[in-house]
């Protein structure tokens, strides 16, 4: 096997042995010089004497410790995908984990403990995963309750999945019965914190049935009590519980600091998206509401994977948090995964990685937190570190045993050349430095940046090459963490077969020794050659190279051992489509090499029999669904097949005309039945065709809309009266589908900027109802941020209008005005009402071709947010007689007792305070009106009358 040289085996070696020779300030990291602008030169001065944090923790992880559990394991999740995880966990070395835990894993039954269940069964191999990584835990119990304990644990009336323990002193006894069982009888001495259930302020995790009062003084009480318990069993004196947990609520650490202080040793919170500014101000406030108890912050993150930066994210998050005095900050979350009970799937957004049934490559979080979990120690103190540009932060970290850490984080712009300056004290270490930037290489082995630098410090060094893209950096003086790349990383084989293996030590030096786990999962050779076993069916098979030189350095390659040919056997069927995730529909064919073989498949993962649903043609993967796919094949007189299997999750974004779903492939049947229209094409430009009972999906049948480019068929039951001249995505913004709302930043047909997302009917915007469908978007400004939307489209040339309904919201803020624009044209400028409408802009022409149609916020100032919804481009449509803005007084609802809202206020109307809006019944007596359930009301009050009035738009010409 040849090994090829790590950037820093053999070769870092000697380079950290030369950087020793080097004078103080002169480097060795990042050889390549920039070429573009001037260096912008910036000291970065470290006080190694003035401790401003004490024992601060580190960064860390939350984990759900559910992969090993029923649901997870349907999807394909076994013993070679928990190998990949566990290797991840060594890698990243968490320095706290906050543990998601059941009540019902070990007390299923009132009173009767059980540590042998199958859910603690899965929970183990977490704990030693995480013990093994050197990290601390804090023991989440009560973290949702399993159906099995509804009918004893939880308040009368109130949720069963969320309701706070009915018997406050049989949870406490739970609690330390668990800690017990784990501490002292497992050994699992490094469960150091305790904490209960999950942002109690919110309605999703913890309900007592009573007001805030009540559940705060509810909440305080378990606190109490647990605490209580522990201390009476030996315990207190090693558990640290920290609380409440709370997100976006200060409050609830007042109400805690003052209903429980003397029970709780730190004070949790959780931070999502706030800018790095305005973080300081929510690390303040709750120091300042707890006195000199510890602050943790014990969630933050960003939902999407490209969202962390220079405004926001986790390296600005660790910088301020350590400077001003948090003791922790754990990053939501490790990897997805999928709960039983209650289910669940949280896979996709904030992980660091999704369930590896998903697919092997790292999220960029895994390098950007992962970098910060691994470098950033246990147990240091924080030193002034003090930045003399806007345009760099840092935060300087030392251990107890004389070892330092520099995170140093510098904005997109000019490239940077840095001095570290230690004012005269003498290090006299080396730091190897380990960069992240946006453009990390993502791929299945999931490596952390390896060492791209050296620099020998006596009183100060110095790094030249700090590159003009965001980026930020650890400097460490503690060793860098060995690591294994592996070619390929991922690979199938047929059994009996041979398949060669090689490795890459990085950060170290030697080679790797192989190994195969499990029993009769094959052999493999000093120099990395496996030889899969002869498997009658599909196999997994997970393969160790382990660093010589560091243990702790290895990687896990995965396997997937198909059946060989056999003449008394059918063939095992090969499906056409690769496992993993998709953005929308995609098919799968399967085939068999064994002729006149019958196939027989499933999509919810049990085992395909002869009387499971025969293949006939490609099977339709549709959206929003995830499925473990396995075929299996039979014939008379042979053996059936081995089964075949691929995982699939299929998301929800637009790439179809809406409506429609994908039947065809370019060059394949859409098949239906009964009438249909068929739309075929791709990026937006489309031909349709109305047919029965299915057709060709070809360019001989369609013409061809887009020359050049891969096609598609998709078809629709409800055919339409007219062809649309334009196609565009998710014009009734129904996709992503929701609950509530989702913000941005994200791309679902429309590309959405913050303060803009999609939202239901039922959403806390309490928007009017969508016109179209059950969703609508929203278009907001706050914090002197413009919200915008948009969507490229591909014209055919012509003359086009867009029209649209808006509606302002009423239930909080201001008038929300905004523009449309045809790329940087503006083509309309809107302020709606109360009540939807529609508006239509001014016309545009276009040669054709790709172009951006916007809409933009323009409000500025406030918190503004304006609704739309139904979006159509066509011809252009003669002016609308003119019209009135809520004629008919409907909007704003009035919701008052007395059934009056008084001026003043505006909504299409302008009303003063002698007027308003009443609605049927009110206080005034007034006759029901006749058109809604809302009349205006004009009063003269003191000698002063009241007044509304409107602006109508009217079209151009006579009236």
């Amino acid at each position: 096997m040849m090994i090829r040289k790590s950037r820093f085996g053999a070769l870092g070696a000697a380079t950290l042995l030369l950087s020793a020779l080097l004078p103080a300030g002169a480097g060795t990291g990042s050889a390549v010089a920039e070429e573009t602008a001037a260096a912008e030169s910036v000291t970065v001065s470290i006080d190694t004497g003035n401790v401003i944090n004490d024992d601060f923790l580190g960064v860390g992880v939350n984990v759900m410790p559910l992969a090993l559990m029923p649901k997870s394991a349907s999807y394909g999740y076994d013993g070679p995908e928990w190998e990949i995880d566990k290797k991840r966990i060594g890698t990243i070395k968490p320095k706290v984990a906050r543990l998601w835990f059941q009540v019902d894993w070990v007390e299923k039954e009132k009173g009767v403990y059980d540590f042998d269940s199958e859910e603690m069964e899965a929970v183990y191999p977490y704990l030693d995963a995480l013990k093994a990584a050197g990290t601390e835990i804090e023991l989440n119990f009560g973290w949702k309750n399993g159906e099995e304990i509804h009918d004893w644990f939880g308040l009368p009336g109130v949720d069963p999945w969320t309701s706070a323990p009915a018997d406050v002193d049989d949870f406490a006894e739970s609690a330390s019965n668990t800690l017990q069982a784990l501490i002292d009888e497992r050994g699992y001495d490094n469960i150091k914190y305790l904490t209960f259930y999950n942002e109690p302020n919110g309605s999703w995790d913890f309900e007592t049935g009573g007001d805030k009062a009540n559940q705060q003084q509810y909440y305080a009480n378990i606190v109490t009590k647990v605490s209580q318990r522990l201390a009476a069993d030996g315990l207190r004196d090693r558990i640290g519980i920290w609380a409440p947990e709370e997100t976006s609520a200060t409050d609830w650490t007042t109400a805690l600091h003052t209903l429980a202080d003397a029970h709780i040793d730190g004070y949790s919170f959780h931070m999502y998206g706030a800018s790095y500014e305005s973080l300081g101000a929510e690390i303040a406030a709750r120091k300042a509401a707890v006195g000199p108890k510890k602050v943790q912050m014990t969630e933050f993150g960003w939902s999407a994977d490209d969202a962390s930066g220079w405004n926001s994210g986790f390296a600005n998050y660790v910088i301020r948090g350590a400077n001003e005095g948090l003791q922790s900050a754990l990053v939501w979350q490790l990897n997805g995964v999928w709960s039983t009970d209650p289910l669940g799937d949280v896979n996709g957004n904030y992980t660091m990685w999704d369930s590896v049934v998903q697919g092997l490559t790292a999220k960029r979080t895994f390098y950007s937190a992962g970098l910060l979990n691994r470098y950033v120690p246990a147990h240091s103190d924080v030193v002034e570190a003090l930045s003399s540009s806007p345009d760099v932060r840092a935060a300087a970290f030392k251990t107890d045993g004389g070892d330092y850490a520099i995170l140093v984080e510098s904005k997109a712009g000019a490239p940077k050349d840095i001095t570290f300056d230690f004012g005269g004290a003498a290090i006299g270490k080396t730091f190897v430095k380990h960069a992240y930037s946006d453009a990390v290489a993502r791929d299945g082995n999931a490596l952390l940046p390896p060492a791209s630098g050296s620099f020998a410090a006596t009183d100060a060094f110095r790094d030249e090459n700090v590159g003009a893209d965001y980026n930020f950096a650890i400097y460490t003086t503690e060793a860098s963490q060995t690591q294994v790349e592996l070619t390929p990383v991922e690979a199938k084989v047929t059994g009996g077969d041979t398949l060669q293996l090689s490795a890459d030590v990085i950060d170290n030096a030697g080679g790797v020794n192989w190994s195969v786990i499990g029993a009769g999962n094959g052999t493999i050779d000093a120099n990395g050659l496996y030889t899969a076993p002869d498997v009658d069916t599909e196999r997994q098979v997970a393969i160790k190279a382990v660093s010589q030189a560091d243990p702790d350095g290895y990687n896990i390659a995965s396997i997937t051992v198909t059946p060989r040919s056999m003449a008394t056997r059918v063939d095992a069927p090969v499906l056409s489509l690769p496992y993993g995730v998709y953005d929308s529909s995609e098919a799968v064919t399967v085939t068999t090499g064994t002729p006149g073989a019958e196939i027989r498949y499933t999509i919810d993962g049990s085992a395909p029999t002869a009387a499971s649903p025969l293949y006939e043609r490609p099977v339709i993967l549709k959206t929003s669904t995830t499925q473990l796919f396995k075929a299996r094949a039979f014939k008379a007189g042979l053996e059936p097949s081995g089964t075949t299997s691929a995982f699939y999750r299929i998301l929800d974004v637009s790439v179809a005309p809406d409506g429609y779903q994908f039947c065809a492939y370019e060059g394949g049947e859409c098949y239906y039945e009964g009438e249909g229209i068929v739309a075929y094409g791709a990026d937006g430009l489309f031909n349709y065709k109305v047919a029965t009972n299915g057709t060709d999906c070809t360019v001989a049948v369609f013409g061809d809309p887009n020359p050049g480019a891969v096609k598609r068929c998709y078809y629709s039951a409800d055919v339409p009266d007219e062809l649309p001249l334009v196609t565009f995505y998710n014009a009734g913004f129904e996709k992503p589908a929701v609950a509530s709302y989702r913000n941005g930043p994200f791309t679902n047909g429309w590309v959405f900027s913050d303060h803009t997302g999609v939202h239901s009917n039922t959403s806390a915007f309490a928007p009017p109802p969508a016109p179209q469908g059950l969703q609508s978007m929203y278009l907001k400004t706050d914090g002197g941020i413009d919200g915008n939307f948009y969507q490229e489209i591909n014209f055919k040339p012509g003359e086009y209008q867009v029209s649209f309904k808006a509606a302002n919201r009423t239930s909080f803020g201001g008038q929300q005005t905004f523009g449309v624009y045809f790329d940087d044209e503006l083509i309309g400028s809107f302020a709606p009402s109360g009540s939807y409408t529609t508006f239509r802009t001014d016309s545009f022409e276009t040669t054709g071709g790709k172009h951006k149609i916007k809409f933009q916020a323009t409000s500025h100032t406030g918190d503004n947010t304006a609704f739309i919804d139904a979006v159509e481009i066509g011809p252009p449509k003669p002016p609308e007689p003119a019209a009135l803005l809520n004629a008919g007084f409907e909007s704003p609802a009035v919701t008052a007792a007395s059934g009056v809202k008084a001026g003043a206020f505006a909504d299409g109307w302008s009303f003063n305070n002698r007027s308003g809006i009443q609605k049927n019944g009110s206080a005034f007596g007034a006759k029901d009106a006749p058109e809604g359930v809302q009349t205006a009301l004009i009063q003269t009050n003191g000698g002063t009358c009241g007044r509304d009035q409107a602006d109508a738009r009217l079209p151009r010409g006579p009236l």
